[in-house]
């Protein structure tokens, strides 16, 4: 059976926020932890990409904090740093903000990378290799809620080397799947989407309103 091993990407600046989005509270939690709890339940071990600098504020887990060996690069350099000290090869990935990314959606994903690594060979059928990543039921791509494998190491590194910071074309070079929101039944009709983005403070606001 294939183990995991989890990423928290919390490196961002927050500056549209103006505060650390990672620290948070959501029904009378910060964010990092709610994070850090669901992918527990999946996870052997989970760390931290931390961005340039360790945070006192984040010690209180207990987990892993390493810090981006291209600093100030965005996420991609986060999942960098964190790839090279993960200890299993297939990594599930959620930044600090998606603070409603939840075991139960990354299990449905799972499930469609399993299904689509069986079928992979019919035509038109990409089986994820290298990683799966989310899709909003608006269409919209969401690479920092997914699966990495630890091939993807050299894209990452030859597009920080490059320069190139957009996610979106790592991910071009690589064998994705993409798994949409919309196959997604969650058990509770209420759940709030895992993949609501949160980075102003009224995107806060809208998320504290669908914590009951």
């Amino acid at each position: 059976m294939t183990r995991y091993s989890g990423i928290i990407l919390t490196g961002g600046a927050s500056r549209r926020m103006g505060t650390d989005k990672a620290l948070l509270e959501l029904g009378g939690r910060p964010v990092l932890a709610r994070l850090a709890e669901e992918l527990g339940q999946l996870a052997d071990s989970t760390i931290i990409a931390c961005g340039p600098r360790q945070r006192l504020e984040y010690g209180s887990l207990g987990l892993l904090q390493v810090t981006d060996v291209y600093p100030g690069c965005g996420p991609l350099a986060g999942l960098h740093a964190a790839l090279r000290h993960t200890r299993q090869d297939w990594n599930l990935v959620a930044a600090c903000d998606l603070p409603f990314a939840s075991a139960e959606f990354l299990r449905y994903m799972l499930t469609a990378h399993t299904e689509s690594q069986m079928n992979t060979g019919s035509p038109g059928q990409s089986g994820g290799a290298d990683a799966a990543v989310a899709v909003s039921r608006e269409g919209r791509v969401q690479p920092l809620l997914g699966l990495y494998h630890k091939r993807v190491l050299p894209v990452l590194e030859a597009a920080l080397d490059a320069g190139n910071y957009r996610f979106m074309d790592c991910l071009n070079k690589l064998d994705v799947l993409y798994v949409p929101e919309s196959g997604f039944t969650s058990a509770a009709a209420d759940t709030p989407s895992p993949v609501f983005n949160m980075n102003t403070p009224a995107d806060y606001a809208a998320a504290a309103a669908l914590v009951h």
